[in-house]
């Protein structure tokens, strides 16, 4: 009988041993697992800044935001009509994760004053990084330190969102002052800064480009509106 008992408690004991080890064993293997950062995302960051104080849900608003243009002799490059492939944002082939939002690091942007139409501008963004981007929206734009955006034209909107791919262009019409005089608050700026705005419409994709308007200025008020990005100058001077 205590052969059988010492038998019995040294089995119970290496019974007890075992599970503590096991028990062990996958406190560390918890550990090692648990130890490692979650990956960052490569997903771009919308929105470097936020929505311009007069901005809804959407981005439509309602008056002026800043931008200077460049003298008025540098004017946008690439041929009109041919720029951008007016591709709905996330259709294509798997093409979708390495497009990203256009900012002014990866896109050259110029604005030129035009003939006709009256008090017009034309704003030219050609890509110049390597993949290509998604042009939402219309630009906000700030006549000299304005805090409140310019108005999108609506009627402008495309079906599709724009993208440029590298080398391409997409165009946007600013009248910046309405030739019928119903504008109100009319004042000469002389600078114009011009910023993406984000998928949502609620923010741009990051810092301005700021231009020196022509000498004398522009003279501006409530009525002017920019359009949204368009493929062709052509498209974007029509309204």
């Amino acid at each position: 009988m205590r052969i059988a008992r010492h038998t019995t408690r040294l089995a119970a004991s290496a019974t007890v041993l075992a599970a503590a080890l096991s028990l062990t064993a996958c406190e560390n293997g918890t550990k090692d697992t648990g130890s490692q950062a979650p990956a960052a995302s490569s997903a771009p960051a919308t929105g470097g800044q936020g929505a311009p104080s007069s901005a809804d849900a959407k981005g439509r608003t309602k008056d002026g935001h800043s931008s200077k243009a460049g003298s008025g002799a540098t004017g946008g490059s690439g041929p009109h009509g041919t720029n951008g492939s007016g591709q709905a944002a996330g259709q294509g082939s798997g093409s979708h994760s390495a497009t990203v939002a256009c900012t002014n690091a990866r896109v050259k942007v110029t604005a030129i004053k035009v003939n006709r139409p009256v008090n017009h501008m034309l704003l030219t963004a050609t890509n110049t990084g390597s993949v290509p981007c998604y042009a939402y929206n219309a630009p906000y734009l700030r006549w000299d330190e304005g805090q409140a955006a310019t108005a999108f034209l609506e009627r402008s909107e495309p079906q599709a969102v724009i993208t440029l791919a590298p080398g391409q262009s997409a165009y946007a019409g600013i009248m910046y002052r309405s030739a019928d005089g119903s504008g109100s608050g009319g004042y000469t700026a002389h600078s114009l800064s011009v910023l993406f705005a984000n998928r949502a419409g609620n923010g741009s994709t990051g810092p301005s480009v700021r231009f020196t308007l022509p000498k004398g200025g522009i003279t501006t008020d409530s009525s002017a509106w920019v359009t949204y990005w368009r493929t062709s100058a052509q498209d974007a001077l029509t309204w």
